[in-house]
């Protein structure tokens, strides 16, 4: 039977072998944020294990969210960096550095020049 005929399968992950009796899914603990600029309520679905931030970016506005509940001393905002990273910009010249060695450099131009200098490597655009 070609491929495109065959019936649809369940996915493996559909199926478990676990027993369903051991199985104990984890119930979410829900936080409620609300936000003092646009008085947004803003609620957060965090393990039921993990610290509870004071403050959490507001869905609206993005602005800062207060914590409605008691929030855990000194915790961070979780998975989400407190300043946006700085990526340093590069140039070909400095990925191509990065996977070859000086010495690999000069013999690949040396290479490229004796081919150009041969009248074997395209020049330029034709002017046709």
């Amino acid at each position: 039977m070609p491929a495109a005929l065959l019936p649809a399968t369940v996915p493996h992950r559909a199926l478990t072998v676990e027993n369903p009796d051991r199985v104990v899914p984890l119930v979410p603990q829900i936080v409620t944020y609300l936000c003092g600029q646009c008085e947004v309520l803003t609620e957060v679905r965090l393990h039921p294990r993990a610290p509870i931030p004071a403050r959490w970016p507001c869905r609206l506005c993005r602005g800062g969210a207060e914590c409605t509940t008691d929030a855990d001393e000194g915790v961070e905002l979780i998975g989400m960096p407190a300043t946006a990273k700085a990526h340093e910009r590069k140039d070909h010249w400095a990925h191509v550095s990065e996977r070859r060695t000086d010495a690999e450099l000069e013999r690949l131009l040396a290479a490229r020049l004796a081919l150009l200098r041969a009248g074997k490597l395209h020049s330029g655009p034709s002017h046709s």
